[in-house]
C-alpha cells in the first residue's frame, strides 16, 4: 500500500518537473560524430521545416528546407593559414528572369573576432538539464530531462526526451522543447518543438565536400560588418550568443539606439533574437520574399500598434456612391486589363511619408487616393495634401488622431470639410496638433466615397485602373514590418484581424504569380523604397476586404 502510494508521487513529481535525486544513468552527451533528420514546428511563429544534420568534431553541414538551403561550418582548416579560425559556407538557390534556382555559394572567413563555430540543433550545455522521470507517452526507455532559466526579462523552460543506447554508449535525442515567455511585455515569445529521427553516429564524411557548389573558385566572400550578415542574417545563428551580440551592436549603431538601463537593454536585445529567428527561419524557406534587419527589430508589439493606428470600421459605415459595374462588367473589363499597372508611372502618387510613432496610417491611406483621385479630375496635377488636417481635426468623425481612425472617418470629414493642401495647412508633424481647417482658402471636398466589391481581384483591378489610387486597410504582421523585397505571402495573416491602411498603386506578374503593389507609410528605408509587393491570392492579409476610393 504504502509503495504504491511512493511511486505514484514519484511519478507526480516527475510530470510537474521537479528534480529526481540519485541518478545513476550515464552522463547526458551527445556522440562525437552524428547524423540526423528532424522536424522543427514552431508553434508561435506557425511553420514546419524539415531539416538535416551531419556533425564531426570539426566539421557541420546542416540542410534546411528539404536541401534548399545548406549550410557547411569548418573550425578550423589545418595548413592553411588564412582559415585558421574556420570558414563558413552557405547554398541557397536564386532564381533570376534568365535563369532558375541556380545554386550560389556564399563563403564567411573567421577572424580572431569572429571565428567560426561549428552548427548544431540539438540542446547545447547539457550539464545544465537534469532528470525528471520517464517519458509515459512513448514506448521504450525513454528518459526526460528539465532546464529553466530565468532572468530579468525572460523566462525559458526546455524538455529534452532521450534515450541511451547501449551499443554505441551514447544518447540519441528523441524529441525537444523549448518554450520562452518574455516577463517584460508578458507574452510568449517561443514554442518550438524538434522531433528527431534515423539518428546514426557512422556516415560517409563525403557528405561535407563542397566542390559540386564551386564554394572555393566562385563563391562570394563576406565579412562579418557585411550587411548581407547584419540585416540579412547570412550564415547567422540566432542561438549562437556571439552572432546575435554581433548584429545586435550593429543595428543599436546604424540606428543609433539608447537604452535607460541594463533590463531594457536585456529586453531589447531578446525582442531582437525573437525577430532574428524570424528572419532566418522565412529567408531559408525560400518563399518568394525576403525579410531583414530594419528599425523595427527592437519594438514591442504595443510600440508597433503606434506605427500602425486602423481602427475598423462600423457596420454601417458604407460607402457614400455605389460601385459603377456590375459583375459580368467587371469580368469583360478585367479580361482586357494589362498584365502590369503602375500608377507610379501614370504620374498619380505622391511620394512616401514616413508616419513614425503617431496611429496615422489611417490618413496616410486615404490622403494618397484622395491626392490620385484629385489629379485625375484636375487635368494630371499632382498636389500634396495634408494629411495633417485629419489628425488635427477629424475627432468629431471617430477619429483620435494619433491613437488611430478609419477610412470613412476621414472620408466623411473630407465630404464635410474638404483637404487642405500641404503647403498651405502644413506638414506632417508626427503629433497631434490644433486644427486650423477654417484658416484655409485652397479646400478639395469630395462628393462621397465608393466600396469596391469586396474578395474580387477582378473588381480590385478594375477600380485600381479606373478610379486608382484605392485605400485598403491589411493586417500588417509581426513579419510585413520586417519585409524586404519580393511577393509577401504570411499564412498567419488574418483578413478579420485589419489593423492598418495603405495605399494601392498597381499590380503585376512575376513567374506566373500577380502581385499587388502597394504604398505605405512606414518611410522609404523600409521595404522596396517604402513599397512592398502582395500575392493576389487568398486574399493574402485583407487587402480585398475593405477596398475604397473617393469621388469628387
Amino acid at each position: 500500500m504504502h509503495s504504491s502510494i511512493i511511486i505514484v508521487l514519484v511519478l507526480a513529481v516527475s510530470a510537474l518537473g521537479y528534480v529526481v535525486k540519485n541518478d545513476s544513468r550515464p552522463a547526458l552527451k551527445w556522440p562525437k560524430k552524428y547524423a540526423f533528420e528532424a522536424s522543427k514546428m514552431s508553434l508561435t511563429a506557425g511553420w514546419n521545416e524539415d531539416i538535416k544534420v551531419w556533425r564531426t568534431n570539426n566539421r557541420s553541414r546542416v540542410d534546411y528546407n528539404n536541401g534548399a538551403v545548406k549550410s557547411f561550418a569548418i573550425s578550423s582548416k589545418k595548413g592553411t593559414k588564412k582559415l585558421k579560425f574556420g570558414v563558413k559556407y552557405e547554398i541557397h538557390p536564386e532564381t533570376t528572369e534568365e535563369e532558375e534556382n541556380v545554386m550560389v555559394c556564399g563563403k564567411l572567413v573567421g577572424t580572431i573576432y569572429h571565428r567560426i563555430s561549428l552548427e548544431t540543433v540539438l540542446p547545447k550545455y547539457l550539464d545544465d538539464f537534469e532528470f525528471i522521470g520517464f517519458d509515459t507517452l512513448r514506448e521504450g526507455n525513454l528518459s526526460k530531462y528539465y532546464y529553466q532559466e530565468i532572468d530579468d526579462t525572460s523566462d525559458s523552460r526546455k524538455t529534452l526526451i532521450a534515450k541511451y543506447d547501449e551499443d554505441i554508449k551514447a544518447w540519441i535525442p528523441i524529441r525537444f522543447e523549448e518554450i520562452e515567455y518574455n516577463t517584460w511585455q508578458e507574452n510568449l515569445n517561443k514554442h518550438v518543438i524538434w522531433e528527431f529521427h534515423n539518428f546514426k553516429t557512422d556516415f560517409n564524411e563525403d557528405v561535407f565536400n563542397t566542390e559540386e557548389y564551386d564554394c572555393e573558385e566562385n563563391s562570394v566572400t563576406y565579412t562579418m560588418e557585411d550587411e548581407n550578415i547584419t540585416n540579412d542574417l547570412m550564415f547567422m545563428d540566432s542561438e549562437n550568443k556571439q552572432h546575435v551580440d554581433h548584429c545586435f551592436e550593429t543595428f543599436k549603431q546604424k540606428y543609433s539606439r539608447e537604452y535607460a538601463d541594463d533590463q531594457e537593454h536585456a529586453m531589447r536585445r531578446s525582442i531582437f533574437q525573437e525577430n532574428m529567428r524570424l528572419i532566418i527561419t522565412r529567408n531559408r524557406q525560400n518563399l518568394g520574399y525576403k525579410l531583414t534587419i530594419n528599425k523595427f527589430a527592437d519594438k514591442t508589439p504595443a510600440e508597433m500598434e503606434r506605427y500602425r493606428g486602423l481602427i475598423r470600421r462600423g457596420k454601417n459605415d458604407v460607402g457614400t456612391e455605389p460601385f459603377p459595374y456590375t459583375k459580368t462588367q467587371v469580368q469583360e473589363i478585367a479580361d482586357i486589363l494589362p498584365k502590369n499597372f503602375d500608377l507610379r508611372i501614370e504620374g498619380l502618387i505622391t511620394p512616401v511619408h514616413d508616419q513614425e510613432d503617431c496611429g496615422s496610417c489611417w490618413t496616410f491611406g486615404t490622403t494618397s487616393a484622395v491626392e490620385g483621385a484629385l489629379a485625375r479630375s484636375n487635368g494630371g496635377r499632382l498636389l500634396r495634401l495634408s494629411n495633417q488636417a485629419l489628425i488635427d481635426c477629424a475627432w468629431g468623425f471617430g477619429a483620435a488622431g494619433c491613437d488611430g481612425g478609419s477610412d470613412t472617418a476621414a472620408y466623411n470629414w473630407m465630404m464635410k470639410h474638404g483637404m487642405p493642401t500641404e503647403e498651405e495647412y502644413g506638414t506632417y508633424t508626427n503629433k497631434d496638433g490644433f486644427c486650423r481647417i477654417d484658416n484655409m482658402t485652397d479646400i478639395y471636398q469630395i462628393r462621397g466615397f465608393t466600396d469596391v466589391t469586396p474578395f474580387s481581384v477582378e473588381a480590385l483591378k478594375v477600380a485600381l485602373v479606373n478610379h486608382g489610387p484605392l485605400s485598403v486597410s491589411i493586417h500588417a504582421t509581426k513579419a510585413l514590418k520586417l519585409y524586404s523585397g519580393g511577393i509577401f505571402y504570411d499564412e498567419n495573416c488574418d483578413p478579420t484581424m485589419l489593423n492598418h491602411e495603405v495605399t494601392l498603386v498597381g499590380y503585376g506578374e512575376k513567374d506566373g504569380e500577380t502581385y499587388w503593389i502597394v504604398k505605405n507609410s512606414w518611410g522609404t528605408n523600409w521595404g522596396i523604397d517604402g513599397y512592398f509587393h502582395i500575392t493576389v491570392r487568398d486574399n493574402n492579409c485583407g487587402i480585398a476586404t475593405e477596398p475604397t476610393y473617393p469621388v469628387f
